[in-house]
């Protein structure tokens, strides 16, 4: 099979499946193992189609991926790893960690580091997401997490993820109990990061090879934006959730009823106790960020 039409492949797989989320559809799709040339080091040849977040991207070919838990910074030779970003919420930012996982199946250790964030607990999701997956609602099985849903995911894209990679855990400290207890953003310091380091040569020595299967690559509204303004959808949503209950009487702030979706494409949902519409980047999501705050879930 000549290269043009191996790249062909790969280009009609991406441009099928963004004429479906251009409709709202959630889906994952195995790009074709024909489109990937495997080599001595990596997978060469491929398309990676990342999805938008707070990253860089180093050698493609890299088996390593670096996740820095919270607001660290460190600086890493691009040669040492395949992706290097950070991880706040334990729903739609780890959900982008595992599509930029799973979409380059040269990746095959995760190096988590940094320090636990009071509050999301991303740390404790990602740990228990490696560990034990998630149940029938796609709520990851961890302890502490407080919304740790993964609606923009699918289990076949959860499992992947699980096979495809190693968890090396650098986080410390996990036991974060006071949100004040560390700086928005801090710099590692030189124990911290002669421990990544170290773990960077380990993973350097093995060869996994490649995870078969080709490419997985998943698309949806809710992954395809920029973090930053789902993040900006999100809180605005929440605030008019409580805002919300609070201005509700007693009587009415008990009646439960389900969100009423206007348009699953553009996002657009109507809450039937209140009245008010609101925009979402997951409409599955804004029904669990609504039952979160109610004490529902």
């Amino acid at each position: 099979m000549s290269k043009a039409l191996k790249q062909s492949m790969v280009k009609r797989a991406y441009r099928g499946a963004s004429d479906l989320l251009t409709k709202g559809t959630k889906l994952s799709v195995r790009v074709p193992s024909e489109s990937a040339i495997t080599k001595k080091g990596g997978c060469m040849g491929m398309n990676w189609l990342q999805v938008p977040g707070d990253y860089e991207i180093g050698d493609e070919r890299s088996h390593i991926a670096i996740l820095i838990i919270g607001r660290g910074q460190v600086t890493v030779p691009k040669e040492d790893f395949a992706i290097k970003g950070t991880l706040k919420t334990e729903n739609v930012g780890l959900e982008k960690v595992v599509a930029n996982i799973i979409s380059n199946p040269n990746i095959r250790f995760l190096i988590a580091c940094g320090k636990e964030e009071f509050g999301h607990f991303p740390g404790s999701a990602l740990i228990g997401l490696w560990k034990n997956g998630v149940d029938e609602r796609m709520r990851i099985r961890c302890e502490r997490a407080a919304i740790p849903y993964l609606c923009n995911l699918d289990h076949e894209a959860v499992e992947r993820f699980r096979h495809q990679v190693e968890l090396i855990d650098l986080i410390f400290p996990k036991n974060a109990d006071e949100i004040i207890a560390y700086d928005p953003i801090y710099n590692f310091d030189q124990g911290r990061t002669e421990g990544l380091l170290e773990a960077i040569r380990k993973c350097k020595a093995r060869d996994p090879g490649t995870f078969p299967g080709g490419p997985m690559v998943v698309l949806n509204q809710g992954l395809v934006q920029e973090g930053a303004q789902v993040g900006k959808q999100l809180n605005k949503l929440a605030d008019t959730f409580v805002t919300s209950m609070l201005q509700m009487p007693s009587e009415k702030l008990s009646t439960s009823a389900s969100l009423v979706v206007l348009s699953e494409r553009f996002g657009v949902i109507y809450d039937p106790v209140d009245g008010t519409v609101s925009m979402t980047p997951s409409v599955e999501f804004a029904g669990r960020l609504k039952a979160y705050l109610r004490g529902e879930g």
